[in-house]
């Protein structure tokens, strides 16, 4: 069972960012430089239902490496962390599907900036997106207690480094100094390389190990 969970989880992840290369590469004038992900995804992307498709692949994929942390550190803060993710996965998905209205990080969209006019899909996109990063946030530091309970101090290290590193990253996206903002898109991608990648290759390191 653990083989095709495994498979699961990065097939998912890899199609969120496939997804968010392709779409971009097909979307007239979009910068991937300055543009974060959802755009491809909003109200007036002509090739929306592909990046949403790439929203319910994270979905999935997050999911997946939940299980896989849950069988994986059976200690309670283990599973407390595998829950957390499979929560944050639920929200990538409903932030694929509550889109913005066009891209926030463009000053002619309704979006940018305070947002005044933007439609309520866009404060669920992002409130839903907000909190799965923080709760991926979080598992890492709580994932690092039940690795180095379980023995796993190596890991566990990792996996506080991994947080911290997110935490950064969450923290320059929100503050969004001038240096960020000519490159968000590129920190952003980053970012949830980071947010998405670390759960899955914990959890694929741990099945293995156990």
């Amino acid at each position: 069972m653990r083989a095709p969970d495994s498979r699961i989880a990065v097939v998912g992840v890899l199609g969120f960012f496939a997804a968010a290369i392709v779409t971009g590469l097909v979307t007239p004038g979009y910068d991937v430089r300055r543009e974060a992900i959802s755009a491809l995804a909003a109200q007036d992307s002509p090739h929306a239902w592909l990046m949403i498709g790439g929203f319910a692949l994270g979905a999935v994929g997050l999911v997946s490496g939940a299980v896989l942390l849950w069988r994986g550190v059976p200690q309670r803060a283990g599973r407390v962390a595998g829950g957390m993710v499979a929560v944050a996965g639920a929200l990538i998905g409903v932030a694929g599907l509550a889109r913005e209205d066009c891209s926030d990080q463009l000053a002619s969209c309704k979006d940018f900036g305070e947002a005044v006019e933007a439609s309520g899909s866009y404060w669920l996109h992002q409130y839903a997106s907000l909190l799965a990063f923080l709760l991926l946030i979080v598992s890492s530091f709580v994932l690092a207690r039940g690795l180095r309970r379980s023995g796993r101090s190596g890991l566990a290290t990792a996996s506080r480094v991994a947080g911290v590193l997110c935490l950064a990253g969450v923290a320059l996206l929100v503050v969004a100094p001038s240096f960020v903002v000519d490159s968000y898109g590129v920190v952003q991608r980053l970012l949830i390389a980071g947010l998405f990648g670390w759960p899955v290759a914990a959890g694929i390191l741990v099945s293995r190990r156990s």
